[in-house]
């Protein structure tokens, strides 16, 4: 290990020296956690043998357990992330899920997301010595050391800077010229390559064998196109290419996509067959282009090499955009005073659903990224 990454060593008991164990706390949807992925990186590349495991939703679980650079996964019971803290209905299951921390023996834990009381009542009953997060209200009163944020800077660059820090109270010395962040990694298995081969298999006739991939989805209503717009692009795509492209849905979005495929009058197929978030990995490595919404499947699609286009509405692109060179990644938004607002629940311009933001990304750019995409 060159001198730059020298750090101190813990030991175990009986005196024997070993390499530090990390714990990075996400409970967000899978986009969030994907984009935490390139922190565990950067730790693995600073200590190669170092222990970094992740702490996250059931629902996320097969994001890190996907990720080379992650030794371990945990999961919590945590509600929602748009529910409001509950310290007293939180105390029974926090204290349940610190008896499992507390057994890892972690040495730092890193808070990845800005506002997180829940896993700071985990990580302070788990005893974790050093605990690092953003200098937000709600995480405060549970951090060893508060890290500010840096407004503009893309969420992959702030997990890397919480992860920095780590090093630094590990003893790590910080390289002059840090490395740039990289792309989340994921791993594609054997398992997950036959489970979109089978699903593929039986649609490959009107798609192709790189299909045309939509998924209309997203962790928030307020990100969502209407139906009718996928719908007419999708036709447009038909028309144009002359395939028909796949509409791929998560557990809870199989209605949005029935109804694309409807508006789109014949001219898409849906997923004929539900698959694990590995095998939705594995058939967007072989998509010709995936479109999305700001989503957990666009930055999915991004991290397996996929070319993307991206529609965004009240996200900041600079913030959450795909991490993907800029000849495979487009991102289609409509500049308008009040966006982007960054603001999910509650926007300044009060919509629910539907915003502005969103209606006013039209077919015609959606279909002219997907050319420029695959020209």
């Amino acid at each position: 290990m060159s001198a730059a990454l020298r750090h101190r060593r813990y030991p175990f008991r009986g005196g024997r020296a070993r390499p530090p164990r990390i714990l990075i706390a996400r409970p967000d949807h899978l986009g969030d956690v994907l984009l935490t992925l390139p922190a565990a990186s950067m730790i693995r590349r600073a200590i190669p043998g170092a222990h970094v495991a992740f702490l996250v939703r059931p629902d996320a679980a097969a994001v890190p357990r996907h990720c080379p650079d992650v030794s371990e996964t945990l999961t919590a019971p945590y509600p929602s992330p748009s529910a409001d803290f509950d310290r007293e209905a939180w105390q029974g299951p926090a204290a349940v899920v610190a008896r499992v921390v507390a057994r890892g023996r972690f040495d730092v834990a890193i808070l990845a997301r800005p506002a997180d009381s829940w896993s700071g009542a985990i990580l302070v009953a788990a005893g974790v010595p050093h605990r690092i997060g953003y200098a937000d209200p709600a995480t405060l009163p549970y951090l060893t050391e508060a890290v500010p944020r840096v407004a503009g800077r893309h969420a992959a660059e702030e997990a890397v800077a919480l992860a920095m820090r780590a090093l630094a109270v590990l003893g790590v010395r910080q390289p002059t010229d840090p490395a740039p962040v990289v792309p989340p990694r994921w791993r594609v298995t054997p398992s997950d390559i036959a489970e979109a081969d089978q699903a593929l298999a039986r649609v490959t006739e009107v798609t192709g064998d790189t299909p045309i991939v939509l998924h209309p989805g997203a962790g928030w209503r307020l990100k969502l196109w209407p139906a009718e717009r996928w719908g007419a692009l999708a036709a447009a795509i038909h028309a144009r290419f002359g395939v028909a492209p796949l509409v791929t849905a998560g557990p809870q979005e199989t209605l949005l996509a029935a109804r694309v495929v409807e508006c789109a009058g014949g001219a898409a197929v849906p997923l004929p067959a539900p698959v694990s978030l590995g095998g939705l990995a594995a058939l967007y490595q072989r998509a010709r282009v995936v479109v999305a919404t700001d989503s957990g499947p666009l930055h999915l699609a991004a991290a397996v090499g996929a070319p993307v286009v991206g529609l965004y509405g009240p996200a900041d692109p600079a913030v959450s955009g795909p991490l993907a060179p800029a000849f495979r990644a487009r991102v289609v938004r409509v500049s308008l005073p009040c966006s982007p607002c960054g603001l999910v629940i509650d926007p300044p311009c009060g919509a629910i659903e539907h915003p502005a933001c969103v209606t006013g990304v039209d077919v015609g750019s959606m279909l002219a990224a997907v050319a420029a995409v695959l020209g």
